[in-house]
């Protein structure tokens, strides 16, 4: 399994709860976390596939920036 890591603009403990709930909807084959980094929280995902597009999009329509590290 591959691991991506997205820097993000999360930024509470609700949010983060809040689109982990929504994010393993639609990725339901890879384990998702957020990880507090100072201020705002980093999203882990592992999966067999490439889902940084998905990820990034994700982010975006919820209203949140997004970039893959």
């Amino acid at each position: 399994m591959g691991l991506a890591v997205f820097k993000t603009s999360v930024t509470t403990q609700q949010q983060a709860d809040h689109l982990l709930h929504l994010l393993r909807q639609r990725i339901s084959d890879g384990v998702i976390y957020f990880h507090p980094q100072g201020t705002v929280h980093n999203c882990h995902i592992q999966t067999n596939r490439d889902i940084t597009d998905i990820a990034c999009a994700f982010f975006n329509n919820e209203g949140f920036d997004c970039q893959k590290l």
